[in-house]
């Protein structure tokens, strides 16, 4: 009698593909293995950052510099006009002339030698008459040395003689002083500038025909 033998049928492993660390060659081939479509994801985002980064770079600097034009190029407010007032703190302030000294040989009253000094080539003194008034209860205090003239091509000549040259005026009261300065007989635009922003214009009276 013939004997059959019957052997099961082995189960077929299921196909496993997942990545084990026995798979790879070499330490290079055990790299992170970064799904293709994961890798065009991450290339559209760091060139997405980038494209948005150059016009904000742009805008950025674009935005600067009209800022810097605007703040250099504001029209600045024009000065007083000759023989106007002007605001200043506890009250008002105005040129009442402007004298060339050589038109009338004026000298300083008790001080003869004071501006005994021959005048620069090329400038002439003026002494400009000063009126203060105080409105406000605080007054005004007066200091010679902080006013000077400003203009094209004057540099900034200050004081060279003064009176009074240092004073308080209260409430009520008026303040006549008279400031003497040497400025370039080509000097154009000149404004008296003092304290607390005054700025009165000489106009062009002054100018002397000189060189």
């Amino acid at each position: 009698m013939a004997i059959h033998l019957h052997t099961p049928a082995s189960n077929p492993r299921p196909q496993d593909d997942s990545v084990r660390p026995g798979d790879f060659q070499t330490p290079e081939d055990a790299a992170v293995v970064v799904p293709a479509g994961e890798q065009g994801s991450e290339r559209r985002r760091r060139v997405g950052w980038r494209r948005m980064a150059v016009p904000a770079v742009l805008l950025l600097g674009l935005g600067s510099g009209l800022a810097w034009v605007l703040s250099n190029n504001a029209e600045e407010e024009p000065s007083t006009m000759l023989g106007a007032t002007d605001e200043i703190d506890g009250g008002l302030a105005r040129i009442n002339g402007i004298i060339p000294l050589e038109t009338d040989g004026w000298a300083p009253v008790g001080d003869p030698a004071a501006l005994a000094e021959p005048v620069a080539e090329g400038a002439h003194r003026v002494r400009i008459l000063l009126e203060l008034t105080a409105l406000e209860a605080e007054g005004i205090d007066f200091r010679a040395s902080d006013y000077a003239v400003e203009g094209l091509g004057a540099g900034e000549p200050r004081v060279i003689w003064s009176s009074p040259a240092e004073v308080t005026a209260e409430q009520g009261e008026t303040i006549e002083a008279v400031l003497v300065f040497e400025i370039p007989n080509q000097a154009i635009a000149l404004e008296l500038s003092g304290a607390d922003d005054l700025r009165l214009s000489m106009g062009t009276d002054h100018h002397t025909s000189a060189g």
